[in-house]
C-alpha cells in the first residue's frame, strides 16, 4: 500500500493518506500518476498497439516500445525487461500469444494480463493455465486499463510477497535437528523440513499431499496405536499431544524409537487449520518435547506466524499485526482484535518480518508502518496505541515515509 504524509497545520504533525483515497482527484484533473513500471505491449494490430501504448503513458506508464510477433516479443523481453506485459491472445504467427504466455511464466517471472477481442471456450481454458493476471477487452477504455494495470501488479507484488514468505519459512527449518511435519485438515502432509524429509524417506515434493497416516505407524510405549482419530480429539479439546518414547514405523522402513508432540493449528478466529507434528528421534522426557514444541511456536510459513497459544498453535496473518514490543525475555504481538505473547527476542522476530512492511522504531517496538494513523516528531500513533519513536532509530524510521 502506497501512503502519502500530508503536512498538517501544526508543522511537527502529520497524516497519512492513502493513494486509493485521492486517485479521484487525479482523474478529475486528468493529471497522470507518474510511474516507474515499465510495460511491454505485444499486439499484432499496429493501431491497437499504438492506442494502447498512446494510452498507458498518457497514464504515466513507461512503455518504450511495442512488439507484434514472438520473435520480436522475446528480443524486446530482454532488451526491456519490464514489469508488466499486455499480449494478444490470438497473436498471428507459428507460436501465439499463449504459448508466448507459458515462455514467459517459466523463464520470466514477469505478470501478463492478456488483450482479447471474442475469446471460444478451448482458447479460453489454454488461456487460464499460464496464470495471467489479467484479461482487457478491446476496446478498452482508460479507467478499465488503469484498474487492470494496478490490480495486475498488486496481485503480483503479493504472490511474490507469499513465494519469499514461504522460502524464509523453509530456510528457518532448514538447521532444525528436530523433524517438522505439517498437516492440513484431511492429515495430508503439506510441509517436510530437511529432518522430516530424512526420516520419511522422500522429498516434499514427493510426500505433499500423501496422507500421514499412510506414512507413519505410530505405537506409544503401551502399545497403543496413535490415529487421526486421537489427534482430532485432541484438536477439539484444544490440547497438543505428547507421545514420549514412542515407536514410529516409516512405510517400507525399520521402527525408530523417538519422541512426538502433535499441535493443532489454528487461525486467528479460531478455526482449525491442520495440525503440527513435531518428531525427534531418540528417547527423551516430557520437558524436552515441551522444549521442542516452542521450536515451532514462532516460525514463519508463507505469509503467517505460527504462534504456540496455550497448547495449541495459532496462525497469525501477518498482514494482521499492528505492532510488536519487548517485555523482557518475551515479545507480545499485537493484531486488530487479539494479542499473542511467545518466547523470543526481538532480534529474532524482526529478521522474520518482511522489511519493507515492517520496521523497528524502539529498542522494544516494531510497527507496520502500513497501519501508521498519525506521527509526530517522537511518536507514532497507531489505532489508539502511542508508540515511541527512539532518536537512534528516528533517521531510518524518517527515510521510509513520503512527505506530500
Amino acid at each position: 500500500m502506497f501512503l502519502i504524509i500530508v503536512q498538517k497545520a501544526k508543522k511537527d504533525v502529520a497524516t497519512f493518506i492513502r493513494i486509493d483515497g485521492i486517485l479521484p482527484i487525479f482523474e478529475y484533473y486528468n493529471i497522470p500518476i507518474m510511474s516507474n513500471t515499465r510495460i511491454l505491449v505485444i499486439e499484432d494490430e499496429s493501431i491497437v498497439a499504438k492506442d494502447l501504448q498512446h494510452t498507458l503513458i498518457k497514464l504515466g506508464y513507461d512503455v518504450p516500445v511495442t512488439a507484434f510477433n514472438a520473435e520480436t516479443a522475446f528480443m524486446r523481453l530482454d532488451e526491456v525487461n519490464p514489469d508488466l506485459v499486455f499480449l494478444d491472445v490470438k497473436l498471428k504467427g507459428d507460436i501465439d500469444g499463449i504459448q508466448i504466455a507459458e515462455k514467459i511464466r517459466d523463464h520470466y517471472e514477469i505478470p501478463v494480463i492478456f488483450l482479447t477481442s471474442f475469446v471460444d471456450k478451448e482458447t479460453l481454458d489454454r488461456a487460464k493455465v499460464t496464470e495471467p493476471y489479467g484479461y482487457l477487452v478491446k476496446p478498452f477504455n482508460e479507467p478499465d486499463l488503469r484498474s487492470t494495470v494496478e490490480m495486475a501488479l498488486y496481485k503480483f507484488a503479493k504472490d511474490q510477497e507469499t513465494r519469499n514468505e514461504k522460502e524464509r519459512f523453509e530456510n528457518a527449518l532448514t538447521n532444525l535437528d528436530d523433524a517438522i511435519i505439517t498437516l492440513d485438515t484431511d492429515f495430508r502432509i503439506s510441509f517436510l523440513n530437511p529432518k522430516a524429509e530424512e526420516i520419511v524417506g522422500k522429498n516434499l515434493e514427493q510426500a505433499e499431499g500423501t496422507d500421514f497416516f499412510d506414512v507413519f505407524e505410530i505405537t506409544d510405549p503401551n502399545g497403543s496405536k496413535f490415529d487421526r482419530n486421537t489427534l482430532h480429539r485432541q484438536a477439539v479439546a484444544d490440547k497438543a499431544l505428547d507421545l514420549d518414547n514412542s515407536t514410529i514405523r516409516i512405510t517400507g522402513s525399520n521402527p525408530i524409537s523417538a519422541s512426538l508432540t502433535c499441535s493443532p493449528v489454528k487461525d486467528e478466529k479460531e478455526n482449525l487449520v491442520g495440525y503440527a507434528v513435531l518428531v525427534r528421534k531418540g528417547q527423551t522426557n516430557q520437558s524436552k518435547a515441551a522444549n521442542s514444541s516452542e521450536s515451532i511456536g514462532s516460525v514463519v510459513i508463507q505469509n503467517s506466524f505460527f504462534v504456540k497459544k496455550g497448547s495449541m498453535l495459532v496462525k497469525v496473518f501477518i498482514e494482521n499485526i499492528n505492532w510488536i514490543q519487548a517485555m523482557d525475555n518475551y515479545v507480545i504481538i499485537q493484531t486488530a482484535s487479539d494479542q499473542f505473547i511467545i518466547h523470543s527476542t526481538m532480534k529474532d522476530i524482526e529478521l522474520k518480518l518482511p522489511a519493507d512492511r515492517f520496521l523497528r522504531v524502539h529498542r522494544s517496538y516494531i510497527i507496520a508502518v502500513d497501519k501508521i494513523n498519525v506521527l509526530d516528531e517522537n511518536t507514532v500513533l497507531i489505532g489508539e496505541k502511542t508508540i515511541p519513536v527512539g532518536k537512534s532509530y528516528k533517521d531510518a524510521f524518517m527515510s521510509r515515509l513520503n512527505f506530500l
